[in-house]
């Protein structure tokens, strides 16, 4: 058997703050989920990786309703030696973030199994469109700070 192309060697999390909202009033509200994440390249051992997975889960009303949630979790990840650096870039996204979202799921349904509501299941989704949401945000923001002009240097008096 051939060793995994994207292989996870540790995972924990930095942050799982999960709440539970009572509505005060009968209705239907929608959750909102917005994702990021961040990658890391080893110094030294370029077929190391770290990758910084967050998921965030808020009702859209005015007043927090249901479940809210922010996490984050971080995975070690290591790719066998040789491996090209396009596929490691590629791999670390499209399989490291599926991953560790499929560890977030588990630990969430498992903590608030115990909460006053029925436990929360993150739902799926398909993670290339994650991905490419993300990468977009993450151009526009980049374009965003480019054509903000700098501040004129202030004159003496």
């Amino acid at each position: 058997m051939s060793e995994p192309l994207c292989q996870l060697e540790d995972f924990h999390f930095t942050r799982l703050a999960v709440q539970w909202h009572a509505p005060k009033e009968s209705g239907k509200f929608e959750i909102n989920y917005s994702f990021d994440y961040s990658i890391g390249q080893h110094n030294t051992e370029k077929n190391r990786y770290r990758l910084a997975f967050r998921v965030g889960a808020k009702s859209d009303t005015p007043e927090p309703v249901g479940y809210q949630l922010d996490s984050e979790i971080v995975g070690f990840f290591r790719f066998p030696d040789g491996t090209e650096q396009d596929k490691m870039d590629f791999l670390i996204r499209f399989n490291g973030c599926p991953i560790l979202y499929g560890i977030l799921r588990g630990q969430v349904a498992t903590l608030t199994g115990s909460f006053p509501h029925k436990k929360l299941v993150l739902p799926t989704f398909i993670m290339k469109e994650i991905i490419e949401g993300v990468e977009q945000q993450k151009a526009a923001d980049a374009k965003a700070q480019k054509r903000v002009p700098k501040a004129l240097p202030r004159k003496k008096a």
